[in-house]
This record gives structure tokens, C-alpha cells and sequence, in this order.
């Protein structure tokens, strides 16, 4: 059962779903994201990867099959752009080549 939620003017709205990905940040193996499943016996609070894997459900996987947790790392370049009066600076994501085991 949906429930609407009223706003001013009359205006009707259903209320979010949550849980959803947005389009921009994709789950699979998107533009700079790495997925790792942390190793055995890791310190608190500090992440220790051991392995990697192409995609966040084979990592899902893995993690429900060792009770190990996971990680998605998101891997960026700063970058300047000094083409106008004020320098630009903004991000890009790391193309790299992935080895997983």
C-alpha cells in the first residue's frame, strides 16, 4: 500500500522508495569503482583488502559465502583546468585494467 504525502498547493507526492542506485553511479564494475573483499583478521577501522573482483555481485557473493564484508572503493584523478580566468578543478575516474583473482 503506497501512501501520499500532501503538500503546500494541494499538491500530491509519493514518497521515495530508497535503495536505488543512481544512473550516474553505477554498481557493476562503473567508471571508478573497484570492489574488494577485506581479509581475515583485519585491524578495526582500517581497511585491509585481499581480494578483488570485476563486480559488485560477485564480491556480494564472495562475502556472503566467507562472512568477510566488502568494499567499493572509488578511484579518481584531480584535474586543473587553467583555461579561463578562474582555474577549474574537477575529477576523473581512473581507467585502469583489472586483474581479478
Amino acid at each position: 500500500m503506497e501512501t501520499l504525502i500532501e503538500v503546500k498547493d494541494a499538491q500530491q507526492v509519493r514518497p521515495g522508495r530508497g535503495g536505488r542506485k543512481p544512473r550516474n553511479g553505477r554498481v557493476d564494475g562503473g567508471e571508478g569503482l573497484r570492489f574488494f573483499l577485506a581479509k581475515h583478521g583485519g585491524v578495526d577501522g582500517v581497511p585491509n583488502f585481499e581480494r578483488e573482483f570485476a563486480t559488485e555481485s560477485e564480491a556480494m557473493v564472495e562475502s556472503l559465502k566467507t562472512g568477510l564484508t566488502y568494499y567499493a572503493v572509488s578511484e579518481w584523478r584531480g584535474v586543473a583546468d587553467f583555461s579561463g580566468k578562474k582555474p577549474q578543478l574537477t575529477r576523473e575516474p581512473l581507467a585502469r585494467s583489472r586483474k581479478t583473482v
